[in-house]
């Protein structure tokens, strides 16, 4: 991976700062309580990712390809729980006269494990970019580096722009209207995952 690690950087920006199930999630969580009331919940999709990226460097994504049901499983439990945090969000802004209770460390935590597109990119990732050749243990350390990193960064950005987004808009009705925008983006990114 060292003598194709700019291409594997790209390839990660491109995968981590993209909407996906987590940029999205972290946005809304960003425009409901605040980028600061967010950070258990980015802490804990950020460590979900990371255990992820491991189990995708030490084997997992070679369990996958050998069985591929074992990932269309994944893939329907993590729509179902996309579907619980979208229906978390919506009952944010519904019951909006309330101060919203932020996600916690936990449910940040099971984001990434349930998450298609996260799977499709990790196993992408390690079956493209690893060297064969190359000391496991370092390729490893630069494939959930890198991941981490991108991950923390971008989360965390689409939280602040969730947060920043939501200061301009002072309507509730247009308020409303974004809160539904990222459930149905949140939403449909998965279900485009899935069918990928």
């Amino acid at each position: 991976m060292q003598e194709n690690f700019w291409a594997f950087l790209i390839f990660v920006i491109v995968m981590t700062g993209t909407p996906g199930p987590g940029n999205i999630a972290s946005m809304a969580l960003g425009q409901a309580v605040g980028f600061k009331r967010s950070i258990p919940f980015l802490s804990g999709v950020i460590i979900g990712g990371m255990t992820m990226d491991i189990l995708a460097a030490i084997g997992l994504a070679e369990l996958f390809l050998a069985y591929p049901q074992v990932s269309a499983v994944l893939k329907v439990g993590g729509l179902v729980y996309i579907l619980y945090l979208a229906w978390k969000v919506l009952n944010m802004q519904a019951n909006s006269s309330n101060e919203p209770k932020a996600f916690k460390f936990v449910e940040g935590l099971a984001l990434h494990p349930l998450n298609p597109k996260h799977y499709a990119m990790t196993v992408a990732a390690f079956a493209q970019f690893a060297d064969p050749s190359a000391n496991r243990f370092t390729e490893i350390l630069i494939f959930v580096g890198t991941f981490t990193c991108g991950a923390a960064f971008f989360h965390s950005l689409w939280c602040f722009a969730g947060e920043s987004f939501i200061k301009m808009l002072r309507s509730p009705l247009v308020r409303h209207t974004v809160n539904i925008s990222m459930v149905v983006l949140m939403v449909g990114a998965t279900a485009y995952a899935l069918y990928q």
